[in-house]
């Protein structure tokens, strides 16, 4: 129960916040952009796009939201509140997925791409969101600045995204699959393109075990950091 009035409220604020409306407002420039596409480069331009939301937009979104919050002393009410510090990061990993997956398959959608796997669709943006939040919250601690912030995601964003490109024709190797963003790009091309079930199987089962990994690794992280600031 506490979960889930955690994620309610996080949904609320990110609201008020105007979240939602940038939301909005950026899946429209890509729906208007990509409706002058041509089927051959929209089959390679929409997985890209439906994978930037929960990954680059994710990631600087939570950096906000942290920041917005340890502005407001929220985090120093987290501490003597009966909410656990891992419920508070799955909370935010949660409402984080549910605007990506609205976004994800509303640009879907209203780009009438003919063939969709929906349910893979789901499954790759929820852990592709969860990687990115539990990353970013990571990457939050101990910045006080959004330009702070900023700063430190660039090594990182260097080290997920620029090796998805290999996917698109560049130098490629399977061992590639390693890097958990290349193994969520794949997994979402397959919503679009086809994969196989093995395939399905194998890159959700590591990812699952990813985002278990990062969950662990945030939480600790954020008591350290954040809430006990050691």
């Amino acid at each position: 129960m506490r979960l889930l009035n955690a994620v309610l409220a996080d949904i609320r604020f990110q609201i008020k916040q105007g979240f939602y409306l940038v939301y909005v407002i950026i899946t429209a420039m890509y729906l208007i952009i990509m409706s002058f596409l041509p089927d051959d480069i929209l089959a390679v331009a929409l997985p890209l796009v439906v994978f930037s939301d929960p990954s680059v937009l994710g990631l600087f979104f939570i950096g906000g939201i942290i920041l917005m919050e340890k502005g407001q002393g929220v985090l120093m009410v987290l501490v003597v509140s009966p909410l656990r510090s891992w419920e508070y990061i799955l909370s935010k990993a949660i409402s984080l997925a549910i605007v990506s997956v609205l976004a994800a398959f509303a640009i879907t959608y209203f780009s009438h791409y003919p063939t969709v796997n929906w349910w893979l669709l789901l499954l790759s943006t929820i852990l592709t969101s969860g990687i990115f939040t539990l990353l970013g919250i990571m990457i939050n601690a101990g910045c006080n600045t959004v330009n702070q912030y900023m700063l430190k995601t660039i090594p990182y964003m260097l080290l997920f995204i620029l090796p998805c490109f290999a996917l698109l024709g560049f130098p490629y190797s399977e061992l590639f699959v390693i890097i958990p963003s290349v193994a969520a790009l794949k997994l979402m091309l397959g919503a679009y393109h086809g994969i196989s079930g093995f395939e399905i199987a194998t890159l959700a089962t590591y990812l699952f075990g990813i985002n278990y990994i990062l969950l662990k690794l945030a939480v600790t992280t954020f008591e350290k950091r954040i809430v006990y600031q050691d």
